[in-house]
């Protein structure tokens, strides 16, 4: 059994005669560590990585560790770990998983930033550098809270995949928060033509279409994205593809997007609601009998609304129906729990039918 080191041996066999410590290497960095002895720990480390022929990964890996952990000078450990990527060209997965780690604790993650922001530059592939721009932003983001460099880390990110999802996503937060709404919108469609599954491209889809609509003010932009993308979402579109048609006053737009959706919604009250809508939208192309026929069908989903009555009663007063006008009063009345109106829909109706008498008897007399 080979006797311990004494420290003052050590340190002048070191000088004298290096070579003789070599079959007990690793006995004499502890011995040196243990002691302190950085100087002669750091010169017999250099002397390893500096040759070729006797270099390893755990030379690198403990001369890191020593300036990160024992000296906190992090800069050089981070310029050791650079080295070590360059003499040693590991790949990003191959430095994480044998030697990063055992230069700093999983949990430091501001010194590990550091070290992967050293070691970035020699990276051997566009996998590599990516993954290790990934592991930066996490660090920023979730366990640093470093704006800056968060900002810094995805720019570089994007500069290297421009549809990398990560990236993008942030870039829309940042961009939304800046009511940079144009960049929004770019992001937006990168999303949506970078994205895997088919539900991140219809919520990329419509919310491109939502931006183009009530931020950009471009509601042609907004209807041509949802049809031509989001025909068979399973999100629902209506109120945006609705209102982008009403922003452009194209009632048969309106018209088309009502009756998609009054089939798929439940309940009469919902169903009846869209309906009237769909009367509006009749009036407004001046299709009267359509919409009186469309109004009838709102009052056999829900007799008790009044909406559709008084619209109907609108439109018999422009064509001069009293009749009908009479029957719609009548049905309006018999509708009215507020006792205030009902009074004044009576009066009406009173009012109403002394004018077709007078009417009728004026006829008559002639």
């Amino acid at each position: 059994m080979e006797t311990p080191f004494e420290i003052s041996e050590l340190v002048t066999a070191i000088h004298k005669n290096p070579l003789s410590l070599e079959p007990r290497l690793d006995e004499v960095f502890d011995s040196l560590q243990n002691f302190e002895c950085w100087t002669s720990y750091f010169h017999i480390l250099e002397q390893q990585i500096d040759n070729p022929k006797k270099r390893k990964l755990e030379h690198y890996v403990r001369t890191a560790r020593a300036y990160a952990v024992y000296l906190e000078d992090i800069s050089k450990a981070a310029r050791v770990c650079l080295k070590l990527m360059k003499d040693l060209r590991l790949s990003y997965l191959e430095f994480r998983e044998k030697a990063l780690y055992s230069i700093v604790d999983e949990q430091d993650y501001g010194n590990e930033a550091i070290i992967l922001q050293a070691i970035y530059p020699k990276l051997k592939s566009k996998e590599d550098t990516i993954a290790c721009m990934e592991r930066l932003c996490l660090i920023y983001e979730k366990k640093k809270y470093d704006e800056y460099h968060l900002n810094r880390s995805y720019e570089r990110l994007i500069e290297l995949d421009p549809f990398n999802q990560k990236g993008l996503r942030y870039f829309k937060i940042v961009y939304t928060q800046n009511n940079q709404w144009e960049k929004v919108a770019q992001v937006l469609q990168n999303l949506f033509s970078s994205a895997k599954h088919v539900n991140d491209r219809y919520r990329s889809a419509q919310e491109l279409a939502a931006v183009y609509l009530y931020q950009l003010d471009a509601p042609q932009n907004s209807v041509d994205v949802l049809e031509k993308y989001c025909v068979d979402s399973p999100l629902s579109t209506f109120a945006i593809h609705y209102e982008a048609y009403y922003r452009l006053q194209n009632w048969d737009g309106c018209l088309r997007v009502l009756a998609v959706q009054v089939k798929r919604v439940d309940g009469n009250l919902n169903k009846a609601i869209l309906t009237l809508r769909i009367g509006e939208m009749l009036e407004k192309t001046r299709r009267f009998d359509d919409a009186i026929e469309t109004y009838k069908k709102v009052i056999d989903l829900e007799p008790n609304m009044l909406e559709p009555l008084e619209k109907l009663s609108d439109i018999y007063i422009r064509q001069q129906n009293w009749a009908a006008v009479l029957e719609t009063l009548n049905t309006l009345d018999e509708c009215l729990d507020d006792q205030y109106l009902k009074e004044k829909v009576r009066e009406g109706i009173t009012r109403l039918q002394g004018a077709m008498e007078d009417t009728h008897k004026g006829a008559s007399n002639a």
